[in-house]
């Protein structure tokens, strides 16, 4: 056999697409040939895979792998197994929650247009009215004022200073 044609039956033996006659033919070829450098991993491999050597079973491996598989699954059961309380808790605590925020809604509605209430007058003619709020812009402009002059003094006293430390550093 060529090279070529080992090489396809080695990649279909991998794929597991081989009848039994290829798979003795690639067993005959790896033991009784002169194998190329490319492919002595590969015959040692294969040779590994086609061994017939009697390989000894312990007593009761059978029993204790089943044993081993059966409490894995029932682990795994336990595991996956869903929480229905915690679960049936959650759908009810939604549904309280629920009922408490539309309560507490309509409750709001309820009460805020109740304390609504039309606007007053609070003078009883416009000349008090004008007098009072003449009063409060005076009272806003003197403080407003006070402000502005404690800004530009403190503006004089910061030169000053500037002043100094550029005197002290020259």
């Amino acid at each position: 056999m060529r090279v070529e044609e080992i090489e396809k039956l080695i990649a279909d033996y991998y794929e597991g697409t081989t009848t039994e006659s290829q798979e003795e033919a690639l067993r005959r070829y790896f033991e009784t040939q002169e194998v190329p450098e490319r492919l002595q991993k590969e015959k040692k491999l294969f040779l590994s895979f086609l061994e017939d050597g009697d390989v000894e079973i312990p007593f009761g491996l059978e029993d204790k792998l089943i044993r081993m598989i059966d409490e894995k699954g029932e682990e795994e059961k336990r595991f996956f197994r869903r929480n229905k309380a915690k679960r049936n808790w959650k759908w009810v605590g939604g549904i309280a929650a629920s009922l408490l925020l539309l309560f507490g809604v309509s409750y709001g509605i309820s009460n805020h247009t109740c304390e609504i209430e039309k606007p007053q007058d609070t003078f009883n003619s416009p000349q008090e009215a004008y007098k009072a709020l003449q009063a409060t812009l005076i009272e806003v402009s003197t403080d407003l004022n006070s402000g502005i002059n404690q800004v530009s003094d403190t503006k004089r006293e910061m030169k000053k200073i500037h002043k100094e430390i550029k005197q002290e550093i020259e």
